[in-house]
């Protein structure tokens, strides 16, 4: 009976120490993109990205400056601008082809807010990010684990490679002009910017639509001017 009550505890032990958490996930990615003193050596990022959806040719620019600035254009090749989107530590304004609209509600500022960020994730906890370890999936042949995370009014299912530690799927529900829409966004191809480590790859499912997105280059460290995220 003892050996059987020694096996029991062994076991248990044994499980406990190896229960997998949300928490673990998320540090186990911020060491596995370079650590957290690594990002924080990068003070502003500029990323070029090209891409197709429905047969046009879109290029993308996506800009961040510490602390808590950021701004994404989307341009169709032949028509030019037609999304921006700016936060300059306070506001959020997004404008395309039939206007410009200030964001105001507190929720959807502070989704905005979050992506200024150079890794979201290395913040979860000092954004007060709730998150919940869920289980493990295949997700394109491969082992995931998945978590839920909930800061404020956004909701995210987010995957790691339990292999690598790296994100390899983010599932996000957003109020779009067409209601409320699921993008889920595969990551792949990740290369060292600087000594942390980005997707160069991303995959946008849009329930209507696919967008597959490659990152042409990435610039870090360039001194970005403050007036490029100015809302006047």
């Amino acid at each position: 009976m003892k050996k059987v009550s020694f096996f029991v505890s062994a076991f248990l032990i044994s499980t406990l120490s190896f229960a997998q958490t949300a928490e673990d996930v998320i540090n186990n990615y911020v060491k596995a993109i370079g650590g957290k003193e690594a990002i924080s050596k990068l003070k502003d990022l500029t990323m070029n990205l090209t891409g197709e959806v429905q047969g046009a040719s879109l290029e993308v620019v996506v800009q961040k400056k510490s602390p808590g600035k950021f701004l994404q254009a989307i341009s169709v090749v032949g028509m030019g601008e037609v999304q921006k989107q700016v936060y300059d530590g306070t506001k959020v304004r997004a404008s395309g082809m039939q206007g410009s609209e200030d964001i105001t509600d507190p929720e959807k500022v502070k989704a905005v807010a979050m992506q200024a960020y150079i890794a979201p994730e290395a913040e979860y906890t000092s954004l007060g990010a709730k998150l919940n370890y869920v289980g493990k999936e295949k997700i394109n042949n491969a082992d995931a684990h998945k978590i839920e995370v909930t800061i404020g009014a956004v909701k995210m299912t987010e995957y790691y490679d339990t292999t690598t530690g790296l994100k390899v799927r983010q599932s996000l529900t957003a109020e779009t002009p067409m209601g409320s829409q699921t993008i889920i966004t595969d990551f792949s191809d990740y290369k060292d910017v600087s000594g942390v480590k980005m997707p160069y790859k991303l995959n946008q499912d849009l329930g209507m639509a696919q967008l597959e997105l490659k990152v042409d280059k990435i610039t870090v460290n360039t001194n970005l001017a403050d007036s490029l995220f100015e809302i006047k």
